[in-house]
């Protein structure tokens, strides 16, 4: 597998086939914006999840892959003493940006308290001038950034929880720009610095979207692990004998903005089972390490927990290796054990019940858990987050044994029991992590009835998109489950839809090529 993150060069036919056509429409969208050609076209993927919903920023491995909706940025670089940015979007609905870069090399400021569009280009901007601050500090330490025309092109629905391949493809754009036309940067590079950068707009995510919009191989789905490293391991599925597999992707057209929604849901997801991992630490008297690179385990997580009752209870000196039959041991060990610990609070933990069961004050317990992201709640649901988290990474590891050594006799049998865990990682979001809504149900049943075998949400939730598992090929049922999606769907809740916005509202795509350039 290819380390570095790919470039491509004319002629045009040495391009993937689903970026021709886009990189020569975004050429001449960029030429009618800003009257010259660009220099370079960055390029990063959205991306779907087949199971592990919310568990990266516990460290546990995940199933995704990179799909053929992607976003570009065009960039034509500019030699000028007062460098700047030009932001150009090929959406209407977000206005041009101009900004000045500093010129003593500190970095751009970010206002996280403002929903606008820029800010994440601003957030991959950011973490690609670090690198370069590290990698090359004679020159970026005290002068500025080289300023820029950019031209963003993309078609993966708004909010759709598709990925962050925008901050991708900024920091990618940005570090091509400033180090020239045969700079290389690794793929691991690109993923460790991008993993972060939305945390400069008050999110507090994990690595998987950005592992997977860049080290995204076509024909291939991604098994990416984060410990003890980085890692994403391509595989395929298996070969049918009457049917291909294909996934159809589904926006709710429910749009979850992650800044102004993260207190309620995505940060207080990550403040829950942080908590949950500390409790049982304090309960079974474990210590668990703080990561002080990564804020989402700063203070520990489910996996460190893991680690280290099997140290003390198993007197297994060694961290879980990824081991398929061994992490499937370990985690039907922790579903016991939350069962044990927790059960009985099911309504939740009051911020003194908290403090309590981590054997802490309430002001420590502030301090330590509730100032870092902003978050809101009443209680925290350690018992139902902690469930999910253990429960979904089991599943992912029996979604991946199934994939590397299961026999299946019919084609039916591999889609019945893919789409099992498809359809209990549905569940589980939906009562468990209480990241579902309304809309994705619905969805994910009518698909259900119509041909799909397996119906779930995709990306972080509460909205955005829905992902299903169904056969194409002569006998396939994706385009009834299309049909049964839109007449049953969005004719009904969104009548006003014309043709083009119910045809970009689904998608159907098979695994897809991750982030790359392509050099004009």
């Amino acid at each position: 597998m290819n380390t570095n993150v790919p470039i491509f060069s004319s002629p045009v036919r040495d391009l993937p086939r689903s970026f021709e056509q886009k990189h020569l429409a975004v050429v001449d969208a960029f030429f009618q914006t800003y009257h010259v050609k660009p220099d370079f076209i960055a390029r990063s993927p959205g991306r779907v999840n087949l199971i592990g919903e919310h568990i990266d920023y516990c460290d546990f491995s995940v199933l995704p892959l990179a799909i053929d909706v992607d976003m570009l940025c065009a960039v034509k670089i500019l030699d000028e003493k007062n460098p700047s940015i030009t932001l150009t979007n090929a959406d209407p609905k977000f206005a041009q940006r101009k900004f000045d870069l500093p010129l003593d090399g500190s970095y751009m400021a970010i206002d996280p308290s403002v929903s606008e569009w820029s800010n994440y280009f601003k957030c991959g901007l950011h973490v690609a001038h670090s690198y370069l601050k590290k990698i090359a500090p004679e020159r970026f330490n005290n002068t500025p950034l080289v300023g820029a025309q950019i031209f963003c092109q993309s078609d993966i629905p708004t909010g759709g929880g598709l990925s962050s391949a925008f901050t991708c493809a900024a920091a990618l754009a940005t570090i091509r720009a400033n180090m020239g036309k045969n700079f290389d940067i690794s793929k691991k590079d690109l993923t460790r610095i991008t993993a972060v950068a939305e945390h400069y707009v008050g999110v507090n995510n994990g690595g998987m979207d950005q592992a997977t919009s860049v080290y995204g191989e076509e024909g291939h789905a991604l098994y990416v692990e984060f410990r003890p490293k980085l890692k994403a391991t391509p595989f395929k599925f298996p070969q049918l004998k009457n049917h291909e597999i294909s996934f159809v992707i589904a926006n709710t057209l429910v749009k979850s903005n992650k800044f102004e929604t993260a207190p309620t849901n995505y940060n207080l997801r990550v403040i829950e089972v942080t908590v949950a991992a500390n409790a049982l630490a304090t309960r079974y008297n474990v210590a668990l390490p703080s990561h002080k690179d990564n804020s989402n385990s700063e203070r520990g997580n489910l996996r460190d927990f893991m680690d280290a009752y099997y140290a003390r209870y198993e007197n297994q000196a060694q961290p879980w290796n990824g081991d398929i039959g061994t992490g499937i041991e370990r985690l039907l060990k922790m579903l016991q054990l939350v069962e044990e610990s927790f059960s009985r609070k099911k309504s939740g933990f009051t911020v003194d019940e908290a403090s309590t069961a981590l054997n802490c004050s309430r002001e420590e317990f502030t301090r330590d858990y509730l100032t870092t992201f902003p978050v809101r709640f009443q209680v925290l649901k350690l018992y139902q987050r902690a469930k999910h988290v253990y429960s979904e990474s089991l599943r992912v590891l029996k979604a991946l044994k199934m994939m590397t050594s299961a026999t299946f006799h019919t084609d039916e049998d591999f889609f019945t029991d893919f789409g099992r865990l498809m359809n209990e990682s549905q569940a589980s979001c939906d009562k468990l992590y209480e990241c579902s809504c309304i809309e994705t149900n619905q969805i994910c049943s009518i698909a259900l009835a119509n041909g799909s075998f397996g119906s779930r949400l995709t990306g972080a939730g509460w909205g955005g998109c829905t992902i299903h598992l169904v056969p194409s090929g002569a006998n396939g049922n994706v385009e009834q489950v299309r049909k049964a999606l839109i007449e049953k769907f969005y004719n009904v809740r969104y009548p006003d839809l014309t043709d083009e916005e119910l045809k970009d509202a689904i998608i159907v795509s098979k695994p897809a090529l991750g982030t790359c350039l392509y050099e004009q």
